[in-house]
């Protein structure tokens, strides 16, 4: 183990004096004599020397080239790494930096810039990274695995994923840490496989191992209480998470490329593939408690596939992965005696426990919700997360938001890099993959509590949340706006928003927000689909009804209330317009008229609301108004 350790963190730090290097505006060239000094003091000769041993070629003097074959297996998986992450020609060659150092987004054509660095900066990464990985670094020698396992940790949540591994356009998209890992990982691999055999990649054969759980959604919406809600989200979670660790405990973290919403791709090697699949998802399905399962696939390929054609490897596991999903077997529901009692909840085992908190209307009789073992456990895994409805907000009206990215499996698959004319890259993948676990994870997440809302859920490409009424429209458009932009509007998104009344029951609302954004994908995606529930006497039919707007649209619904708060026209005019409008639109435009020839209606104001009528969406932004903006405002 020490020396796979060794080899591992040599691979992983191989590239960490670029960033001092090019702070320093030398030449590329010499950023291994960095890499030597950064780590020198903190890991010794020997790891340094190994790190900075990874090129050869006339740039180099022979010295520097690669002698042992740790030394060698780092240079040929660097080699293969920069070979399958860089497939477009850079544009121009510089031998020096030029700055500001550009990261471009992924889903660019490196003319949309994600961060820059001046030199100062840079250099403070560098000095900032040498103070994070200084402790761990002391404790390799004594402990080897556990000192790199921290200093993994360290390094994947630091700035590197934020300075590019190149400088040049279009191939500056990835950033330092990805080339890092991607290059570990293949030297952990071609170690494991019996070590060094030449620098001709088709003597290398690498494994692509898959997983992804089944059936999330339904396991998810199977029940129509918040609590139950997060935490059958936060048990995926959790269940990725042990999948990803079993993978760890194999391989090592960096073998990992993605990890997140049910799934995970990796890199192994051919003899530890079958290890990898079956410990994944044995891991999973244990922390999942055996309620969800999870279906593993791999593929092979040679070095040369790898570095030349990654996408198309990465289509055949994609490939794989529906055929494995195809061959899976229905669970096979055991049999329950008549007049033994049903899981209100899943409705599939046999009822052990009682929520006397949790009142159902049955057969007209009121009676507490009776759980099944697992369906209880879950509810008491949530506990602790609690949603007062009465504190959201000031209008009286709650609104429940779901809200779910279009086409990620297209997006995941390489469909927009080929558009943008750049190749699938395992590192591209990664980041990817990683840029939208940020966007939900993280970014939905903050948005929610800033408009004072809580989310119920937040992962992969999917968000729940509820949020106080009158906030809820600019709250679902700032989490759309997020989204479109970190993605670089390469991607779009559909949202289904109900607003109800906070002494309704919440099922109504839940059952009501899922077929609301049903019809938004229906309706062709990149669409919202809302509605108000002010009573309980709301059925399948009128929610089928509704009719989901692009989000232009809402914007402008937006504006036209907007106008309303502002305006001095009073609310039984709005009222009386918003009444003719249905039915009787040239009714509705001859009354405005009406009241702008009495003088009752400043004439500009007039003319923006004739506008406003054959836009169609003055009806829905009277209700937006009527219903949320006065009350509060206390009209």
């Amino acid at each position: 183990m020490r020396e796979l350790d060794i080899l591992r963190v040599s691979a992983l730090l191989h590239d960490i004096g670029k960033i001092e290097c090019w702070a320093n505006g030398k030449h590329w060239s010499e950023h291994i004599y960095y890499t030597y000094r950064f780590l020198r003091d903190l890991l010794g000769e020997e790891i340094a020397g190994t790190s900075m041993r990874h090129h050869m070629g006339r740039s180099y003097s022979e010295d520097v080239f690669p002698c042992s074959m740790m030394e060698k297996i780092i240079c040929f998986a660097d080699n293969l790494a920069s070979g399958a992450d860089r497939r477009e020609e850079p544009a121009g060659f510089s031998s020096k930096p030029k700055f500001p150092i550009l990261l471009s987004h992924v889903l660019s054509g490196g003319d949309v810039i994600r961060e820059e660095f001046s030199p100062s900066e840079l250099a403070y990464i560098s000095v900032e990274l040498r103070d994070k990985i200084k402790e761990p670094c002391m404790e390799f020698s004594s402990d080897s695995t556990s000192a790199y396992f921290r200093i993994y940790e360290i390094l994947s949540k630091s700035r590197l994923r934020l300075v590019p591994a190149d400088t040049r356009s279009p191939v500056n998209d990835v950033s330092l840490w990805d080339h890092l890992k991607l290059t570990a990982a293949f030297s952990t691999c071609i170690y494991l496989d019996g070590g060094f055999r030449s620098f001709k990649p088709e003597d290398y054969t690498f494994a692509l191992v898959s997983g992804d759980a089944d059936r999330i959604s339904n396991f998810i919406n199977v029940s129509v209480r918040i609590r139950d809600l997060h935490a059958r989200s936060e048990l995926i979670k959790e269940a990725t998470h042990k999948a990803s660790d079993s993978i760890s405990e194999i391989l090592g973290p960096e073998c990992v490329l993605y990890s997140g919403g049910g799934g995970f791709l990796a890199v192994s090697p051919v003899s530890k593939a079958s290890e990898v699949e079956s410990a994944a998802k044995k891991a999973f399905e244990e922390a999942a408690n055996g309620l969800v399962t999870m279906t593993t696939s791999r593929v092979e390929a040679d070095g040369r596939e790898v570095r030349d054609n990654f996408g198309e490897v990465w289509r055949r596991a994609q490939r794989s992965m529906a055929i494995m999903k195809s061959r899976r077997e229905v669970p096979e529901l055991k049999p329950i005696d008549e007049g033994i009692d049903f899981c209100d909840v899943c409705n599939l085992k046999p009822a052990t426990h009682i929520d006397r908190q949790k009142i159902l209307r049955v057969d007209a009789a009121a009676r507490p919700e009776r759980l099944c073992d697992d369906c209880w456990r879950l509810r008491r895994s949530a506990v602790n997360f609690r949603v007062e409805l009465e504190d959201l907000g000031q209008s009286g009206y709650v609104g429940l938001l779901k809200a779910d990215g279009d086409n990620i499996g297209a997006l995941l698959g390489g469909e927009r890099f080929s558009e943008l004319g750049k190749a699938n890259t395992p590192s591209r993948l990664s980041t990817l993959s990683w840029l939208i676990n940020e966007i939900c994870e993280e970014k939905f997440a903050d948005i929610i509590e800033d408009f004072g809302g809580k989310c119920v859920y937040s992962g992969g490409d999917d968000l729940m949340a509820l949020l106080p009424g009158e906030r809820s429209f600019d709250a679902t458009r700032s989490v759309y706006e997020e989204f479109r932009r970190s993605m670089n509007y390469k991607c779009s998104m559909s949202a289904g928003l109900v607003i109800f009344r906070k002494e309704l029951p919440l099922y109504i609302s839940l059952e009501a927000a899922s077929i609301l954004l049903s019809r938004a994908k229906d309706a062709g995606k990149d669409r919202i689909a809302f509605m108000f529930i002010g009573s309980s006497g709301i059925s399948s039919s009128d929610i089928w009804k509704i009719k989901p707007l692009r989000w232009n649209e809402l914007n402008v619904l937006m504006d036209i209330v907007d106008f309303m708060r502002q305006s001095g026209v009073s609310v039984s005019h709005y009222r009386r317009v918003a009444e003719l409008v249905v039915g009787h639109p040239e009714m509705a435009d001859a009354y405005v008229k009406y009241l702008m020839g009495r003088g009752i209606i400043d004439w500009r104001e007039g003319m923006r609301i004739l506008g406003y009528i054959g836009s169609g969406l003055l009806r829905q932004a009277f209700m937006v108004y009527n219903l949320l903006e006065r009350r509060v405002g206390g009209e």
